[in-house]
């Protein structure tokens, strides 16, 4: 049924101008399609509200410089249409930290750190690496900053010489997703030195391949034309620096349950230097320790800039901003797909526009690849394959699916299930067949311009389909758009301070010329590659800040006590059955919970990112 009060269907001017929908429509809880409207004042004003949508939300796209994905037009958030903007006056900006009391810690780390290192004349160079240590805590009790998420970060600060705690980080680290099995090695390990059979518990490289015990990470090809940073050092540091950017590849060894790392492949390819291939020592010689622990170092920061600028903002922000843009512009608010997907989508356009005006040119303060952002999303848009963003198919096409520890894989995994299930529900109630599917206009449109105007100079738009013909396709399509935009971002962004806190363990920076073949490595030389203690301290404060949950975050599982949100607070799928489907979303989520919850128990350092008590329903940090 449809309730229309009594007041004027036509558009008026003056609300035009403020942003907002010029119709008022009280309409049942389920939507429908356009299809199945049956009153033709409303299939009108239906097409009407659409075409406000797109005066009001326009595709955008940069003029100069490397590709760049669709985004909305605007830049200037205050600009934005009020139904894309955050719903509290207290997000009205990146700068709502300012008014809020128990967040002036973040204010003044954002600032206050900045002020106190501009013009020194000359960077603070930490003198050991415990220096690093006893600096994050410092700045953690300064600032107050939340407990267990210190106690985690100096854990994983105090192992991060242990080779096996190293490995770990690619099971259940900040960022996992880069894990494959070896069957053969790939190009770029030509050139590689024999590896003793002593590194791999007696085995030949060949063998340990064979019995699947080899895996690698690879973080080269997104770095590939990237060019150094350090433009802006002196702001930082009050000294000019070059950042380097160092590509770097890894190979890992199962050794009974456990990865470790066995080789690492850098490569200084802005400098045109050849590859340099360093194993862990198989003397306990100090040079050959300080070697091995030196292209950990590199290898981690090229790690570092691939996850806050190709997995965080290119994948979970950028990618998710073309879903969001397309969904106002095409689906009707009466559509049921638009009341499945806007509870995800809200806020997306927002956050990034402000990410865009503030947060990327921040990039350039701290992280190496910060002066060349630009391409870095370049060349992560142009990796990705809409098959890779279906997870049973991610870790089945990489091996992975049975690694021991892999707790993300395990997670991820589960997290899929259940929201598949609740996905194909939903569409199985909204199209009775699969011909419905295809005759739905608005749906054609809102994929049309996913592929058309968001990938729009990306080979094939990059996989993702530019039509879809069935309900099945479409619960999976519907799927990868919620699960990237809730449980990936959520993997990627929560843990930042953990790894990030202590620099050592994950540098944003290294100033020293990534090593050559036959370099004598010296704890100076290191202690002189390793971040300043202002570039440090900024990466802790900006880590922190981005890592913590919105104040208006609502979760898969909620909790009252704690004023904690869930999925019902903002559902627009209020039907009977739509909302049986969301209970049983919220009681499949609760067995996660509660296997997570259990599993940890055991755990030394516990993976708890994915609990979906601690997972956002959509991107807003």
């Amino acid at each position: 049924r449809n309730y229309i009060y009594p007041h004027n269907p036509l558009i008026n001017p003056s609300r035009a101008k403020l942003g907002c929908l010029p119709h008022l429509f009280v309409r049942e809880g389920s939507g429908c399609c356009r299809t199945k409207e049956s009153i033709p004042y409303l299939i009108s004003a239906r097409d009407q509200d659409l075409m406000h949508c797109k005066s009001l939300v326009e595709w955008g796209y940069f003029k100069d410089g490397p590709t760049y994905p669709g985004h909305i037009a605007i830049s200037d958030y205050n600009q934005l249409p009020r139904f894309v903007k955050f719903k509290q006056a207290k997000l009205e900006s990146f700068q709502f930290l300012r008014s809020q009391s128990k967040l002036v810690g973040r204010k003044l780390i954002l600032n206050g750190l900045m002020e106190r290192a501009t013009f020194r004349g000359k960077a603070d160079i930490m003198s050991s690496i415990d220096d690093y240590l006893n600096n994050f805590l410092e700045v953690a009790s300064k600032f107050s900053w939340q407990k267990k998420q210190v106690e985690d970060g100096i854990q994983i600060a105090r192992k991060f010489g242990d080779d096996f705690e190293f490995g770990r980080q690619y099971l259940c680290g900040f960022d996992s997703w880069h894990l494959r099995r070896v069957e053969e090695l790939g190009e770029i390990w030509e050139n590689m030195p024999d590896v003793p059979e002593e590194i791999l518990s007696g085995r030949s490289i060949q063998a340990a391949i064979k019995e699947g015990l080899i895996f690698e990470a690879n973080f080269h090809e997104q770095l590939k034309g990237v060019e150094d940073g350090g433009a802006k050092s002196r702001i930082v540091t009050g000294a000019k620096q070059t950042w380097y950017v160092c590509l770097g590849d890894c190979l890992l060894f199962l050794d009974e349950g456990k990865l470790r790392p066995v080789v690492i492949r850098l490569e200084y390819w802005n400098g045109r230097d050849p590859p340099t291939f360093w194993m862990p020592p198989t003397e306990e010689t100090n040079s050959e320790y300080l070697a091995w622990m030196y292209a950990k170092m590199y290898l981690k920061c090229a790690e570092t800039q691939v996850m806050v600028v190709c997995s965080h903002y290119s994948r979970a922000h950028a990618l998710n901003e073309i879903f969001a843009v397309s969904l106002f512009r095409n689906l009707s608010s009466a559509h049921p797909i638009h009341r499945l997907l806007k509870p995800h989508l809200n806020g997306v356009i927002a956050i990034n526009v402000q990410a865009r005006s503030l947060l990327l040119d921040a990039l350039a303060l701290i992280f190496s690849s910060g002066d060349d952002t630009r391409q870095l999303i370049t060349n992560a848009f142009s990796q990705m394959k809409y098959q890779d963003f279906i997870i049973p198919d991610w870790f089945k096409n990489r091996g992975t699916s049975s690694v021991p520890g892999y707790y993300l894989c395990e997670d991820a995994l589960e997290l899929w299930d259940c929201l598949s299930q609740y996905v194909t529900e939903v569409v199985e109630l909204t199209y009775d067949n699969d011909n419905e599917v295809k005759s739905d206009t608005e749906l054609r449109d809102f994929c049309r311009e996913i592929t058309e105007c968001g990938f729009k100079g990306f080979k094939d738009a990059c996989g993702f389909p530019s039509k879809i013909s069935n309900r099945s396709k479409l619960a999976e399509y519907l799927t990868v758009i919620i699960f990237n935009v809730s449980v990936y971002h959520a993997s990627v962004n929560f843990q930042t301070i953990k790894y990030l806190g202590f620099s050592p363990a994950a540098p944003s920076v290294m100033t020293m010329r990534p090593p050559r073949e036959g370099d004598v490595i010296t704890l100076e030389r290191i202690l002189n590659s390793l971040p300043s203690k202002e570039v440090a301290e900024f990466t802790m404060g900006l880590s922190y800040n981005l890592g913590q949950f919105s104040p208006i975050e609502n979760f898969y599982l909620g909790d009252r006590s704690s004023g904690k949100g869930d999925l019902m607070n903002e559902t627009m799928l209020v039907g009977k059955k739509q909302l049986k489907s969301i209970k049983k979303l919220g009681r499949e989520m609760h067995e996660v919970k509660s296997r997570i919850r259990s599993r940890n128990k055991t755990l030394e350092i516990p993976y708890d990112v994915l609990s979906p008590d601690e997972i956002p329903t959509k991107t807003q940090t």
